[in-house]
């Protein structure tokens, strides 16, 4: 699944790129009514400053118009076609001093003839640039009406002036606006940056100050929101030199257009890639899943013993087959080997219970011969020790016979084995009817590498037992006890209740020593890594506590093979 959603990206980003696509297709809509209200706008406006422009032209025409008295000059202007009196609040002429030379309307008292006028920003602008100029929103002197003055110098050495008040109530009347620019909010906006409503525009829908400047500066309508926090559609466009227009469309409706148009693209997107993704989910599971899993439990009951049979194959795909197939080859050449194998190790088990075998009939044969070479010798002290030595031999022997006869060529059981080796001892050395013999083991299992030297230590401690802590026909009691503490850990114990270690010791030159059997155990003991302690408390006791090996050839830390005893 992980896999499939990776390779869904690109599709999903495709498919989301093209629905942001669309949605942004239906939001221009209101860029492109912007656009279209404003080149009507335009062209409307501009047929006006069409007409100012040809009502100022024709006072060029006359060319005697300043040299005519001031009351023909006010007369003849009057008369001038083209004169609306709805657009126009008033019509007049200046001198090349920018003085009322002749008005249309009447003077009234408060205005005198001769009014100077050059000071205006309107006429500063026109004079400089020689051509028609708008002026800002004023209230004319002559009509008392809001206006805006429209100037175009005249030629001729007066270089007199034309001028006209196009009446602001005309153009923010609502019949100046075309079917195709209702619902949009227009304005008249003049050099000084005053706004003037047409048709009534709602000031809440004006843009914020800055945009207004952007919008003069650009040519495409931008999307903005509305002092009333509403988004409009804003486009701004220069009428003349001194008017510009500005227009806000509505596009609340055609955002939610939008977002609805993205919603339900990625709806559908969601839909076919939920579609699309079950139906190959689907496909993988029947092609691949599905074989997969046969071959896994093929391969888990051939884990198990079983043979490999993935079944049915058919309708697999190719490189599943060929896998199978494969995996079949290498299970059966891994069975062959294995057979191969397991008849070698039942091989070399066999070897090595006919070496322990015939290790045992040699070791036997050897303690037989220290045996009958014992019974020829007169001196008590010599026969003794060959004893001794016959004694180690059989414990040995004794060893590897338990090791072939029992079928565990590495570890042996120590409860059997201490049993018979404890009853052996007691049988060739001691008399079991004053001497009685107690073996305490569990059914442990010690590698052959420890069970060696134990062997020799309980060998050693019995024998000496035996032969010394019972002198002059005195009874007694000898206990063998081996126990675990945890997992790999284990204590032995052998005690009796004789006379004690004096009895075992020998008188040499340089005094008192340990005899050789007491040697032999704390040898052994050090061979093991285990620490030895032996006390004198009514008879004698050793206590070895030895850490039991995991593995065959493992040794405690420190100890080596080579610490066992030279004579051992």
């Amino acid at each position: 699944m992980v896999l499939l959603g990776v390779a869904a990206i690109p599709v999903v980003a495709m498919a989301a790129w093209i629905s942001w696509q669309n949605g942004s297709m239906v939001a221009a809509g209101a860029l492109e009514r912007a656009s279209l209200v404003r080149a009507a706008a335009v062209a409307r406006h501009q047929m006006v400053m069409t007409d100012v422009a040809e009502l100022l032209a024709s006072f060029a025409a006359r060319a005697d118009m300043l040299q005519l008295a001031p009351e023909r000059c006010d007369a003849v202007l009057r008369s001038l076609p083209g004169l609306h009196p709805g657009r126009y609040a008033n019509v007049g002429l200046l001198d090349g001093e920018g003085r009322l030379r002749c008005s249309a309307l009447p003077l009234p008292d408060a205005v005198p003839r001769g009014l100077s006028m050059r000071n205006d920003s309107w006429y500063v602008a026109a004079r400089r640039s020689g051509r028609l100029v708008l002026g800002s929103l004023t209230r004319g002197p002559v009509s008392g009406r809001a206006v805006l003055v429209a100037a175009l110098p005249l030629p001729g050495p007066d270089m007199g002036m034309a001028i006209a008040g196009l009446s602001v109530d005309w153009l923010a009347a609502p019949q100046q606006v075309s079917d195709y620019e209702a619902g949009s909010s227009l304005w008249l906006v003049d050099e000084a940056g005053e706004t003037i409503p047409v048709a009534g525009a709602a000031t809440a829908t004006l843009p914020p100050r800055p945009l207004m400047q952007r919008l003069f500066t650009s040519a495409d309508p931008v999307i903005g929101t509305g002092r009333d926090g509403v988004s409009y559609a804003y486009a701004g466009a220069t009428l003349t030199h001194g008017l510009r227009l500005l227009l806000a469309t509505p596009a609340e409706a055609d955002q939610r257009a939008a977002r609805g148009v993205i919603l339900r693209r990625f709806a559908g997107l969601a839909v076919m890639l939920a579609i699309g993704i079950a139906a190959v989910a689907q496909g993988a599971n029947l092609a691949v899943v599905i074989p997969l899993r046969r071959l896994a439990r093929a391969v888990g009951r051939w884990r198990g013993g079983g043979s490999f049979a993935p079944g049915q194959l058919e309708g697999m795909p190719v490189e599943l087959r060929e896998l199978s197939a494969s995996f079949a080859q290498a299970t059966a050449a891994l069975g062959e080997r294995e057979q191969q194998l397991r008849s070698a190790l039942a091989q070399q088990d066999l070897l090595m219970q006919e070496i322990h075998h015939r290790v045992k009939n040699n070791l036997q044969i050897i303690a037989s011969l220290l045996n009958l070479q014992a019974s020829r010798i007169r001196m008590p002290e010599a026969r003794a020790e060959f004893q001794a030595a016959r004694d180690r031999i059989r414990a040995l022997a004794t060893l590897h016979r338990h090791l072939y006869a029992e079928g565990e060529l590495h570890t042996i059981n120590m409860r059997s084995f201490l049993t018979e080796l404890c009853g052996q001892l007691l049988q060739a050395v001691g008399d079991p009817s004053r001497i009685s013999l107690t073996i305490e083991a569990p059914e442990l299992q010690i590698s052959s590498d420890q069970a060696v030297p134990l062997a020799l230590v309980v060998t050693e401690a019995v024998s000496n037992a035996v032969k010394y802590a019972f002198p002059n026909g005195r009874a007694g009691h000898i206990q063998v006890c081996l126990t675990t503490e945890g997992e790999d850990r284990a204590r032995l114990v052998i005690e009796d209740d004789g006379v004690g270690i004096p009895a075992g010791r020998a008188e040499t030159e340089t005094g008192v020593r340990d005899g050789i059997g007491l040697q032999l155990i704390r040898g052994f003991a050090r061979q093991l890594g285990a620490p030895l302690t032996v006390t004198e408390d009514g008879g004698t006791r050793y206590e070895l506590d030895l850490t039991l090996h995991r593995s065959r050839g493992e040794t405690a830390p420190g100890v080596d093979a080579e610490d066992a005893p030279a004579t051992a």
